[in-house]
């Protein structure tokens, strides 16, 4: 619980709670502070996006093997990556709630014990990576030429795993305060070293021409560029945020109640990535050309995940602060708002997306069985937004207000219940190949959806404690 006596601190979007999401205010005010705080959140998405574009671009230049050990790779990094985001999760709900009971010398050391956490995780991750990494390309089927490209592309990644750590949970700590823009900020400077020294190792007029190698070393560097940047600014300090200005040692106590809240959705990633690299030998049974178009689907994609990344940001971040400041229904309103925004424009994007599928993949690669299979995935997009953006917006909530246990079993059963066995069934029972395994993931987020919404409606995250 926070502390009675503490200093008033402003809001972190300048405006009192009043003036924020008042049950009387009019509603173009609600919209505007969610807009304030989606807006850069889903613009830092997209330049994530952009570093994963840029990789699969060069790499699909370099070949088809290429494409496909970068995407192999990027499975092991998001595995790994999962538990840095779980301790972000905890980071945003407890800096969130801090700042909600205007506390900001307790939104600071949760946010360096977050930080040290982070750290020592990172380290951890690393020496998995490296000394799993290559007897889980094997045991996922993939070609000889495939897995050495892919343990050559993590091999240089791996190192830069404790910076990227802290970038993750230095990010999700400011914006659990309300600040998405320098997140977005700093993601802007990751993108472009990443590309700058992507091109430089491995593009067409690069005298090197070190291959996959080359883009694991650009991303090393750009991502432990972040990591410093996003210190440096919390230890500057923003107007609710600031890093405690003395050496720090480990709180047990406050990081029992950091992984409290971001374990839960640690095990949630765990069992996310662990089925999604099932699903990833699922795919790779249909061929490396299939694999290939699975890789670029999902890249063009991402773009209608924007809005559901921003929004579930937004209503994370007031959901923790409105249950700080002890005003729930001010959150949920919120948390409303965010929604619709999220359903407009989501299913704006996946229609675009699906029309231009064929452009959009042929960009990538010049491979034509790839650009068929991609395309074909992609015509299934449309379907997909709207229940992915009721999931995305009300699993962000939840996460915002603490429920990570209940996030946690409805993502893990639903990933493995429903997605698994009914991409099993129409990509190889039935013959539909890719386009069988995609409409897998449109039931998996059906399911979310629905269970999602449900204990939204029932008001039981407003009684969670952390």
């Amino acid at each position: 619980m926070p502390h009675r006596d503490v200093k008033r601190a402003p809001s972190a979007l300048g405006i009192s709670w009043k003036a924020r999401i008042h049950p009387c205010a009019p509603g173009t005010q609600t919209i505007r502070v969610v807009l304030r705080l989606a807006g850069p959140a889903a613009l830092e998405q997209l330049l994530n996006i952009v570093v994963d574009w840029t990789d699969a671009y060069l790499a699909g230049h370099l070949g088809t093997v290429a494409l496909a050990a970068v995407g192999l790779s990027g499975q092991v990094i998001y595995l790994v990556a999962a538990f840095f985001g779980a301790l972000g999760v905890g980071a945003t709900a407890l800096v969130a709630r801090a700042i909600g009971a205007r506390d900001p010398e307790q939104a600071g050391r949760i946010t360096v014990q977050a930080l040290l956490s982070a750290g020592l995780l990172g380290i951890g991750g690393a020496l998995f990576a490296l000394l799993s990494g290559p007897a889980l390309f094997r045991g996922l089927g993939a070609e000889p030429a495939v897995e050495h490209a892919a343990a050559t592309y993590l091999g240089w990644v791996a190192p830069s795993f404790p910076a990227m750590a802290v970038l993750f949970v230095g990010n999700a700590a400011l914006r659990g305060a309300g600040d998405t823009l320098t997140p977005m900020r700093t993601w802007a400077v990751v993108v472009f070293t990443n590309a700058l020294l992507a091109w430089a190792l491995v593009g067409p007029w690069s005298p090197w021409h070190v291959g996959v190698a080359g883009l694991g070393m650009a991303a090393a560097c750009a991502r432990a560029l972040g990591a410093g940047l996003v210190l440096i600014r919390l230890w500057q300090g923003t107007s609710v945020l600031r890093l405690p200005h003395r050496w720090p040692g480990l709180e047990w106590g406050l990081v029992r109640r950091i992984l409290n809240v971001g374990l839960p959705t640690g095990l949630e990633q765990l069992l996310l990535q662990l089925a999604l690299l099932q699903l990833t030998g699922v795919i790779t049974g249909l061929g490396t050309a299939a694999y290939a178009a699975h890789q670029v689907g999902l890249r063009v994609m991402s773009l209608s995940f924007l809005p559901g990344w921003g929004f579930a940001v937004a209503a994370s971040t007031l959901t923790g602060q409105a249950l700080g400041a002890r005003r729930p229904e001010e959150g949920k309103r919120a948390v409303l708002v965010a929604l619709l925004l999220a359903l407009g424009l989501m299913g704006s994007l996946g229609l675009t997306l699906a029309l231009a599928g064929p452009l959009l993949v042929a960009w990538f690669t010049e491979d034509p069985a790839v650009i068929a299979q991609g395309t074909a995935a992609l015509r299934i997009t449309a379907l997909i937004q709207p229940v992915m953006a009721v999931s995305f917006v009300f699993s962000g909530a939840l996460r915002g207000a603490g429920d990570t246990r209940y996030t946690l079993l409805v993502t893990a059963a639903s990933i493995w219940m429903v997605r698994l066995p009914v991409a099993v069934l129409l990509a190889h029972g039935l013959g539909w190949g890719l386009p069988g395994a995609w409409l897998g993931m449109f039931a998996d987020f059906a399911v979310r959806a629905l269970l999602f919404g449900y204990r939204f409606r029932s008001g039981a995250w407003q009684r969670i404690r952390v």
